[in-house]
């Protein structure tokens, strides 16, 4: 009995300590990306799940919040995914902050999961980038919110073992049943051929838009062979296995 009350006691002293180092890192990472040690110098908007913190573009700021409690239920439903603290989104409004912030090389995406915090990229800065861009509307349906809170509850799952692009497939095929967007390309790059190991081993070196839609495709048949669950209980062993 005493071997089972210590064994019991060793394990919850474990779970403690990992969840102290997780909390800690994620503060660290919050920090880092709002470039100072009080978290508090931003503005922030709370949500019922999420936190979202910026400078001057509150209203940005409050359709992410919104955006991110109303998918959340979602997320949470399909992934089982049990998280208690909120989901911690930083707002940024200048492409130097994005990039100095996060040390970002190449073209800059609208939204990036980072060692679970998410940043994104304020709409007014896509606004001259893309023709017949409506900001709030065009936000809403193709902004980058909901794939990156799948890319969050994916590594979590996971426990950080998951392929790239893996999770880039996963997050596209969630995000088109949650919003019903879809990130297409033409029709002959369609017809371009990439292996499994392809994807796996050289996702960076391959034709970005090419890479991401075969990696959609990858997820999308295995979940009509083999259901979202087992998809799901892979994501969970995967977790299991490096634990």
């Amino acid at each position: 009995m005493k071997i089972i009350e210590k064994c019991s006691c060793f394990l919850l002293l474990c779970l403690i300590l990992f969840y102290v180092i997780t909390k800690n890192e994620k503060q660290t990472t919050l920090q880092k990306l709002l470039f100072c040690d009080d978290i508090y110098h931003w503005k922030v908007t709370e949500g019922v799940h999420s936190n979202v913190y910026y400078q001057k573009e509150k209203e940005y700021a409050e359709l992410i919040q919104r955006q991110a409690d109303t998918y959340y239920t979602m997320i949470k439903t399909d992934f089982q995914w049990n998280k208690i603290e909120k989901i911690d989104f930083v707002l940024f409004e200048t492409k130097e902050d994005f990039v100095s912030s996060l040390l970002y090389r190449g073209e800059i995406p609208m939204g990036v999961y980072y060692n679970g915090v998410i940043a994104i990229l304020s709409p007014d800065l896509w606004q001259e980038e893309k023709e017949n861009w409506q900001t709030k509307d065009d936000f809403l349906e193709r902004g980058p919110v909901v794939h990156e809170m799948i890319h969050f509850a994916v590594d979590d799952k996971t426990k950080g073992n998951c392929e790239q692009f893996l999770s880039e497939g996963i997050a596209l095929y969630y995000e088109e049943k949650y919003t019903n967007f879809l990130w297409d390309i033409k029709e002959n790059e369609k017809q371009i051929t990439i292996t499994k190991k392809q994807l796996k081993e050289n996702f960076n070196q391959l034709d970005s838009s090419v890479a991401y839609w075969k990696s959609y495709e990858w997820v999308k048949k295995f979940v009509e062979c083999y259901g979202e669950k087992v998809l799901q209980e892979a994501l969970k062993q995967r977790g299991e296995k490096y634990y």
